[in-house]
């Protein structure tokens, strides 16, 4: 059986994590180790979740492909707005070549990867490399799942897997013209052996991959605030922290007045961190940033007081012909080639971040 979180939003100030479950009859779990079983959101103490074996052996933890059809594809790559959960599910969905409209996801934890022996590979994510480097090894989950369902099909039959072909989560027996679903099958293909070497396909022959398709990382949820994030985090008696540091690389708290913060609702405490910053600790942090704005501070901006933009660039001209200049490599000698050549030109850029 496969149990799914739901979760819920209680009130504007405070969201949390309602976990019910529901029991899906036994189904498919496909990819390159063993049963799925996943504790999640215990530590938040809203309760707990978990996938309980199922009913066969499972046999990997890529794809999950339940009896009425349904494709989920396990993400162990985070979601920064750059479509990184549904490029990736398009990518095992195309080796698969299951239903698009089927597909949705979900996250194995962290640490049920570290329990299966980081079973699910590397977690970080940054810019592109949530998709590239991740690529071969989850486009390997669809084909080999893909492979195990069309075998469970033709061993059913009695024929050839080779005379079968997967489409849209329907395999077909090209010879007879006999069809059966993905789902259908997928019990009797969690009891095959996985596959380790599974061919992908050519480029060429994509036509999910790199298409324009409906995000599947629920962004209504994410409009409507219903979406759980790592800053939802909610342990009992927790309060939140925000805090101004020195506007000035090097500057340092000079004096301030916390009477007004102090006074507000849900702040606990105002309290200056180290030399340079200043924090405001309440309830939430809605009351926290309100509170760490109404805090008035005082900077002592030091030696980097006046530096502007201005002088940064004046500094940078100095530079380009100050006769110490540090060289940090050096071929060839570049004075003697521009006193040789035949037509010089100089130009000066300055780019600003």
């Amino acid at each position: 059986m496969t149990k799914t979180i739901n979760t819920e939003v209680t009130n504007n100030s405070r969201r949390h994590f309602i976990v019910g479950s529901s029991a899906i009859a036994a189904g498919l779990a496909i990819g390159f180790d063993f049963s799925f079983i996943s504790a999640a959101n215990a530590a938040m103490g809203t309760g707990t979740t978990s996938m309980a074996p199922l009913t066969t052996p499972e046999i990997g933890v890529w794809v999950v492909v339940k009896p009425n059809d349904d494709i989920v594809v396990r993400i162990a790559r985070s979601e920064m707005g750059q479509g990184t959960i549904t490029g990736l599910a398009q990518m095992v969905a195309e080796e698969l070549q299951c239903d698009w409209k089927k597909v949705s996801y979900e996250y194995p934890s962290p640490a049920e990867s570290l329990k299966r022996k980081q079973a699910w590979g590397s977690y970080s994510t940054g810019g592109s490399r949530g998709i590239r480097t991740s690529e071969q090894y989850v486009r390997k989950g669809g084909a080999a799942a893909r492979i195990m369902l069309v075998q469970a099909a033709a061993n059913q039959w009695n024929v050839p897997a080779s005379e079968c072909v997967a489409k849209d989560s329907v395999i077909t027996h090209t010879p007879s013209g006999r069809k059966t679903t993905f789902g259908k099958v997928s019990v009797a293909a969690s009891q095959l052996e996985v596959p380790k070497d599974v061919p992908l396909k050519d480029p060429k022959e994509w036509t999910l991959i790199g298409k324009p398709v409906n995000r599947i990382d629920g962004v209504a949820d994410k409009v409507t605030g219903k979406q759980i994030y790592a800053i939802d985090l909610k342990m009992p008696g927790m309060l939140v922290a925000t805090i101004k540091e020195s506007p000035v690389f090097g500057g340092k708290v000079k004096s301030y007045d916390a009477a007004k913060a102090s006074s507000m609702k849900g702040v606990k405490k105002v309290v200056q961190v180290g030399d340079s910053a200043v924090a405001v600790v309440a309830e939430t942090f809605w009351q926290a940033k309100v509170g760490i704005d109404a805090v008035n501070i005082t900077w002592d901006n030091g030696a980097n007081g006046d530096v502007s933009s201005a002088s940064i660039k004046k500094m940078l001209e100095e530079g380009l012909t100050a006769n110490d200049a540090f060289v940090g490599n050096s071929n060839g000698d570049a004075k003697e080639a521009i006193s040789k050549a035949a037509k010089t030109i100089e130009a000066t850029y300055f780019i600003h971040s």
